[in-house]
Order: structure tokens, then sequence, then C-alpha cells
């Protein structure tokens, strides 16, 4: 066991972190090696709490993945990120994830079954905390898909809220509508234009608007008009993405897929701008507070 911290710690070291991230690891570490050599233990005969420790060599890999110059980083999950690979927040928590998007809501019926759960679990964490839908054109009523997020998405004016991002991209296996939903470049940017003008209407704050280059230029028609709304982009690359239409920067870049093998994977992206780029995706606090 020693030998394996000793090991993890020279990985660390060689990996370009911030001075908080630093502190987190160096903790928690110091808690790993007194549990190696008995410092801190319980008296004898008293059972020591339970606790769950971060996976070290998770921890390495996150933050050796994480793009240069980005270090303010966090996830975005859904059902997906359940059972085989279900979230561990000590291991998010050690790795410095600041934030967390979970998937509410998709259509006009569905709703996540884990969303109250995992929204709650990463408040609790002391994470920010933001809610996104997964838009479908193919169904049509854009402000009933709109309604319908609104009422189960956790809303709180509380300065640790994101904004709500909105899931553009090309439909999942299942969905047999083609690549733009069966829609002509004019409909989708009228169903999108209306879809989040209803968001924003409700909230107060313009939406973040989640998708990748590849899709929206070809399906929107390269459609320009939505430029000054908050961009997560999908690219996974270890550049600077390249970006869709109207948009000449990002608010949040999603890096790597759930589905890339590793150990606790998940959707994981950076923040364009650190500390200060994510507070500026929080909503502002209550007047007064």
């Amino acid at each position: 066991m020693l030998e394996r911290l000793v090991e993890v710690w020279e990985r660390l070291r060689r990996i370009d972190l911030t001075r908080r991230q630093r502190r987190g690891l160096a903790f928690v570490l110091l808690v790993l090696f007194g549990s190696v050599w008995g410092v801190g233990s319980a008296p004898p005969g008293k059972p020591p709490p339970p606790a769950e420790a971060p996976s070290l060599e998770a921890v390495a890999a996150i933050l050796a993945g994480r793009p240069a110059g980005f270090p303010v980083g966090g996830i975005d999950i859904s059902s997906h990120d359940h059972g085989r690979n279900t979230v561990h927040w000590p291991t998010e928590v050690a790795a410095g994830s600041r934030f967390v998007y979970v998937k509410a809501t998709e259509g006009t019926s569905y709703v996540n079954p884990h969303f109250a759960a995992d929204y709650e679990a990463a408040r609790k964490a002391g994470r920010y905390v933001g809610a996104y839908v997964y838009a479908r054109p193919d169904k049509g009523d854009p402000l009933g898909q709109a309604d319908h997020f609104l009422r189960h998405a956790r809303f709180t004016r509380d300065a640790r809220t994101l904004v709500p991002f909105v899931d553009l991209e090309w439909p999942y296996d299942g969905i047999k509508a083609g690549d733009c939903y069966g829609l002509t470049p004019a409909q989708l940017r009228d169903w999108i234009h209306a879809f989040i003008g209803r968001i924003e209407a409700a909230v107060g704050r313009k939406p973040m608007i989640y998708t990748n280059t590849y899709w929206w230029d070809p399906c929107t028609g390269g459609d320009a008009s939505f430029g000054s709304y908050p961009l997560d982009i999908a690219n996974y690359t270890k550049k600077n993405p390249k970006l869709p239409a109207g948009w000449s920067t990002f608010a949040l870049w999603q890096y790597l897929p759930g589905d890339s093998g590793q150990r606790h994977s998940h959707d994981r992206d950076v923040v364009n701008g650190g500390e200060d780029g994510l507070r500026a995706l929080a909503w502002p606090p209550p007047p007064g507070g």
C-alpha cells in the first residue's frame, strides 16, 4: 500500500496543477498515509467510522487528461452514469471537479430517474450544479419540451446553480429521424429559437447551447444568430476546438466522452476562464444576498 501511494504521488507531481488542487491532493494523501501507519485510528475495541477514499489512480488519470491551460474541470452525467460507472464523489472531489451538469428531461414526458438523487449528491459534495435537457426536434412542440424541462430542473437563485444547457447534437441510437431530425435548416433554426427562447424567458438568463461544430453547421445551415448564447462545445481533441458558426469563444469544452473506457469515466469538461468563468455561469445571488 505504501509503495503504491508513493508511486501515485510521483505521477501527480509531474502534472501541471493549481495550488488549490495540490493542497487538496496533499490532504488526501496524508489521510491515506495515516491509515497505513495507524495515525488517528479509533480507540481499541471501537471500529472506525466508514469512509470512502478516492481512487488515486483515477485522480491522476483525470488530472493528466485535462487539457493544458484549463485548470477548472467538471462532469456532465445522465442515467447512463449508473451501475458499473456510477459517479464516485470522493474521486471527483479529489480531482478538483468543481461542477456537475445532470440530465433532467427529454421530450415532453421523459424524466431522468436518477436526476434528483444525482443533483442532491452533487450539492452535498459542494459542487456547482446545473440541469440540462436533451432536445428532440423530431418530436416537435418546442414550447412543450421546454416547459417540461423547466418543471423538473430545480433552479435556485443561490449563486451555485448553473445556467441550464440545451443538448443539440446527432441523434443517439434508436432515434430514427436522420442526422438533422428530419428538419430543414430553416425549420431547425426556428425550432431552436422557440425552444431556448422559452427557457430564457422563464429563467431570466441565456441558457447554454451544447453542440458540435460538425453537426451544427450542416444542420442549421451555418446559422450564426445564436452566438450570444454561452457555448458548451463537444470536441475530443487536445487542441482548442473548432467553433460553430456565430461563436468566437466557448464557455465549456467537453474534451472527453463518457464512453472513453477509462475508470470513473464520465463526460468531462473544462471551463474557459477558470474560477471566474465558472462563477459567470452561476445564477446571480438573490437581491440583497
